[in-house]
């Protein structure tokens, strides 16, 4: 019998579109059949007095920048029935028609996304047998969720990984259009080169091992990704449609088959 509980990473580089494509899950996977709930993991910052640095500038951007003892539970605390801290959860859709501030502060340009697409994407989701019962769904959205430097007790927790990727230039391009960020203290900028001395480097080192010979913007080491569980993303669409569809479609063909 296929287990209630499906926990479902979604990591990847900065400015990828991970928050963007969870924030539509809900209505796919949704009631009857589906309850799916969105954690972020930029909700378990420590505080930025304990924010490690590099190249002299903080970084918010490692394993070491996160709280991952409070993840751990929160995960725990979904998969025994409670609910998770109100604000942590379930963020509005941000759809092709309008460019809205999201969650934390990020600005949503045009995606590709319309209300069309998604409720597509709803009517070919799984009808699960009444035996069954209902499917929940944790969503974790985070830069940083299954490589090396995260926990192995925070790993073990994953049943499907999936890894969002672009290229430098538009990932540099996306992440240095943003205005800023909200934190527990107030308001991060990111201040100049923090994208080339901090974001660009600790995503290598982290994901280098998915790739053939660590080029992250080559092709995927398919052993290491195939014994990892890991799922890359590796089309070079614009916009954020066809990277929902991949994800809906691997999370659709998963749970059909009966394999998490």
């Amino acid at each position: 019998m296929p287990s209630p509980f499906l926990v479902v990473a979604l990591s990847g580089l900065s400015s990828t579109g991970k928050s963007t494509i969870a924030s539509h899950l809900p209505s796919i996977f949704s009631p009857p059949f589906y309850i799916l709930t969105i954690l972020h993991v930029d909700d378990f910052y420590k505080a930025q007095t304990d924010l490690p640095y590099r190249q002299g500038l903080l970084d918010w951007d490692c394993a070491q920048s996160l709280d991952w003892p409070s993840l751990e539970d929160a995960v725990r605390q979904w998969r025994d029935g409670f609910e998770i801290e109100e604000g942590k959860v379930n963020p509005q859709p941000q759809f092709q028609d309008a460019a809205v501030t999201g969650d934390h502060g990020k600005t949503q340009q045009d995606n590709g996304i319309t209300q069309a697409l998604v409720e597509q994407f709803r009517s070919e989701a799984p009808v699960l047998r009444p035996e069954r019962g209902i499917q929940r769904i944790l969503v974790l959205d985070g830069f940083l969720l299954f490589t090396p430097s995260v926990p192995a007790t925070f790993r073990s927790t994953l049943d499907l990984k999936f890894l969002l990727r672009a290229p430098y230039a538009e990932a540099k391009m996306r992440r240095e259009s943003r205005s800023g960020y909200a934190t527990m203290e107030g308001w991060w900028e990111d201040p100049p080169e923090y994208f080339d001395k901090v974001v660009w480097p600790n995503y290598v080192e982290e994901n280098k091992g998915f790739f053939i010979e660590g080029r992250v913007e080559g092709e995927i080491n398919d052993g290491v990704c195939k014994k990892e569980g890991v799922k890359v993303w590796m089309g070079k669409a614009d916009g954020l449609a066809e990277p929902l569809g991949w994800v809906f479609g691997e999370m659709r063909r998963m749970i059909e088959a009966g394999e998490l």
